[in-house]
């Protein structure tokens, strides 16, 4: 008897445990659950409209605390100025400085190419016989004349036909006239000097051509990109501008990541304070006093009861005038019926 009175005792106290237990496990996870949204919603990233000298943000938020429109607008002023700037880009045109210079640049590039080649088109050697040449042309009127006056001086003073042997291995010749060819020797040699120094200034202003051609060629692709350069202008300037306006809505983000990590941080510090709390909480609401006890009591005092004392004793003895007594029976006590 006291056997099964000990174990229905022992399973209403471990019901009676357990369901405190899950009540408990309940409690704590609901808890956990609404820490963990409230540390969501403090590192929640909420911006905050600002104005500025320049321009002024703005945000819409839903009512989960969610962003979903964000912007910023310039003031009258600078609107004003980037509209101005941004309808001048628009109306120029690069590619009308590209079609003026450009094919003039080339038609130059070709001529200088082509006058280079023709100074290089003949050796220094061939410039320098060619510069003797016509230099000799160019003083063959003078010299016949200067001929024609030492020869008339001779005749007039009677010595036309007077030769005297000068030691140069030549003919006999008078020495005016000697002296007349000497001078047009010294002057060969010097039209020599001056055609030799004379083809090779003509390679090099040839190659000079040829260089020059080059360098004008090197212009054409720099004119190509320099003419987008007022462009550039233009439409850096709008964007500084249009950067201004854009300060308040950096500043709000900057301000919401900055409230964003704070809130985090505290959230974080919120979150670890409370699952302490809510596992000591979960411990003691856990506890059931009657089912611990009825859990005990099913263990060991109620056998006792029913064991060699207490309530074995009190059923030991027949009721009187009944048809059934309670005797004691071995160890535990037993239920009997009687005459």
């Amino acid at each position: 008897m006291g056997g099964v009175v000990s174990g229905i005792v022992g399973g209403i106290g471990g019901i009676l445990s357990g369901g405190q237990a899950s009540s408990a496990a309940s409690a704590a996870a609901a808890a956990q659950r609404e820490a963990a949204q409230r540390s969501s919603q403090m590192a929640q990233f909420r911006p905050v409209g600002l104005t500025t000298g320049f321009g002024s943000s703005r945000f819409n938020v839903n009512d989960l605390g969610q962003v979903t429109e964000a912007g910023y607008t310039l003031t009258p002023e600078l609107q004003a100025i980037r509209d101005r700037l941004l309808t001048g880009a628009g109306q120029y045109d690069p590619t009308q400085i590209q079609q003026q210079l450009i094919p003039q640049l080339s038609t130059g590039v070709s001529s200088l190419f082509n006058l280079g080649q023709g100074y290089l088109a003949e050796n220094p050697q061939e410039a320098a016989q060619r510069f003797v040449q016509q230099q000799q042309a160019l003083l063959a009127p003078s010299r016949e004349a200067q001929l024609a006056n030492v020869r008339s001086s001779l005749f007039a003073r009677g010595r036309g036909g007077l030769g005297v042997q000068t030691g140069t291995g030549g003919a006999p010749t008078s020495p005016e006239l000697q002296a007349y060819y000497n001078a047009l020797g010294r002057q060969d040699l010097e039209l020599a000097a001056r055609g030799q120094q004379a083809g090779m200034e003509q390679a090099r202003f040839g190659a000079g051509l040829l260089t020059g051609a080059t360098e004008l060629g090197r212009q054409i692709p720099a004119i190509q990109s320099q003419s987008f350069l007022p462009l550039e202008t233009q439409l850096g300037l709008a964007r500084t501008v249009e950067s201004l306006g854009q300060q308040p809505f950096l500043l709000s983000q900057d301000l919401a990541a900055a409230q964003a990590g704070a809130g985090a941080r505290a959230g974080q510090l919120y979150g670890t304070g409370m699952q302490s709390a809510i596992a000591n909480q979960q411990r003691a609401d856990a506890y059931s006093p009657l089912g611990s006890f009825l859990s005990g009591a099913g263990g060991g005092a109620i056998s006792g009861l029913f064991g060699g004392g207490g309530f074995g004793n009190l059923f030991q003895s027949t009721v009187p005038g009944s048809q059934y007594a309670l005797a004691r029976g071995g160890s535990e006590g037993s239920l009997t019926w009687g005459d």
